[in-house]
């Protein structure tokens, strides 16, 4: 990305909105070229269509670049549906070959084709290299722009061999030492090239173990590599250790929050293309059809109260007080959940491990239950005066915490044993297990002891 200078902030903004309403075009486009591209890309994201396309439209090329990266789906999308191909040709060909991979790879084929043919042979063949790998692997965010030399290079051919590409990469971090069939021997941070004898050969200065990545892992594999070593860049290679590419910590940077936000929508129900500007009749039919496994399994509840309403008729307070077993069962259940789910996908929890896991979530359910239950307990023997009442409400608790606990913890490992995104459904499964058991064990122990209650 290219280097731009001063952040958006709120004199600039209102700067912006006096020249929108003053309709000066020209002065706009001025003082959002002073601006970084992810505050054009965030102003642009507040703009109505027309006049998201009007300011685009009139951006320097290598600028709109960057800037169509930086906006959110909708918007990039609108953009790419509404710019002649010719326009679109000339923004990708300012872009580095993944992100220039992710646009191409979102038009119809039809159009992708015009657009390859219309940026070079040479860059057209990489990025067709680069759409043949699933986009959540490390093929799918890797770029193919790096600096590979042969070992027996001195540092002073190697700096030669940097500048005849400089303009080609505009983030350089690691060099890369390759073989006569490109396989990957070793490589060495730029900075070396400034501290050794420019005679010096590259085989002596490189790290001959280098960290690597293969280009099928997972993406969330890969974020998980940069975040344990603290690496900026790391290789990629195909089944042979052939060097294919390359992964800068910028990409694994929007990988993370891609996959954080992914697991926080599937445990709401919700899809990631879901957004806040998204159409009224897209959000209902993105979210209705969770809604409505969520109505099925309240019914499942509420009959299980169904089974229970000669108890509720003969003690009425019982109603008022069964929804606070639920609730607190539920939001129990959910923190269990969260650090299940978060354990997993750091890569902290696995099956080896599993037990010990379980066993701390159920002693901390417990212990909260316990706690709990004896607060509410004295909470309803102050309300009510019946400390039966009371005491059934304390046991009630603690029973519907320990589930959450359990629950909490096994639902999303057995999704995970079954190769299934342990975030996907477990919210549901979770609160479903909740207020089921938590109408149960309340009504239930009510039922038994019934004449303490009356």
């Amino acid at each position: 990305m290219s280097n731009y200078g001063i952040d958006m902030d709120d004199n600039t903004l209102n700067k912006l909105n006096a020249l929108f309403e003053a309709k000066r075009l020209e002065d706009i486009i001025t003082v959002l070229s002073e601006l970084h591209p992810s505050d054009i890309g965030e102003f642009l994201m507040h703009l109505d269509e027309a006049e998201k396309l009007e300011v685009f439209l009139h951006l320097p090329t290598e600028l709109a670049s960057d800037v169509i990266l930086e906006t959110d789906d909708s918007t990039r999308q609108y953009l790419i549906d509404s710019l002649s191909k010719r326009k679109l040709t000339e923004i990708v060909d300012e872009m580095e070959s993944d992100d220039a991979t992710d646009i191409i790879g979102e038009l119809p084929d039809d159009e992708a084709l015009i657009v390859l043919r219309g940026i070079g042979k040479e860059e057209s063949q990489e990025v067709e290299k680069l759409l043949q790998y699933p986009d959540d692997t490390a093929g799918g965010i890797m770029q193919s722009e790096l600096v590979a030399i042969d070992e027996n290079l001195t540092v002073e051919d190697a700096i030669k061999s940097i500048r005849t590409v400089s303009d080609k990469i505009t983030d350089l971090h690691n060099i890369f030492i390759v073989d006569k069939n490109n396989k990957l021997l070793g490589s060495f941070h730029v900075r070396k090239l400034i501290l050794v004898p420019s005679k010096t050969k590259v085989k002596n200065i490189m790290n001959p173990k280098p960290l690597k990545v293969r280009v099928d892992m997972d993406q969330e594999d890969v974020a998980k590599i940069f975040q344990k070593y603290d690496v900026i860049s790391v290789p990629v290679v195909d089944f042979d250790d052939r060097l294919i590419g390359r992964i800068t910590v910028d990409d694994v940077v929007d990988v993370i929050e891609e996959e954080v936000f992914e697991d926080f929508y599937r445990m709401a129900g919700l899809q990631e293309d879901d957004r806040i500007f998204s159409s009224p009749a897209f959000s209902v039919k993105k979210r209705l059809p969770w809604l409505c496994i969520n109505l099925l399994t309240a019914i499942v509840a509420a009959s299980v109260v169904g089974i229970f309403q000669d108890t509720i008729k003969t003690v009425v307070a019982l109603a008022v007080l069964m929804p606070i077993v639920a609730g607190m069962g539920g939001n129990a259940g959910t923190q269990t959940l969260t650090v299940i789910v978060r354990g997993i996908a750091l890569g902290e929890l696995t099956f080896a491990n599993a037990r010990k896991a379980l066993i701390k979530e159920i002693t901390v359910g417990i212990a909260n239950g316990v706690i709990l239950g004896c607060i509410i307990a004295l909470l309803t023997y102050i309300w009510n005066g019946n400390p039966m009442l009371g005491l059934v409400l304390a046991l009630a608790m603690i029973i519907n915490i320990f589930i959450a606990s359990l629950a909490g913890t096994v639902i999303p490992l057995a999704l995970r044993w079954f190769k299934v995104d342990p975030a996907i459904a477990s919210g549901i499964f979770i609160t479903t297990f909740t207020d089921i058991f938590g109408f149960l064990s309340f009504l239930g122990l009510a039922t038994i002891f019934i004449s303490y209650l009356v």
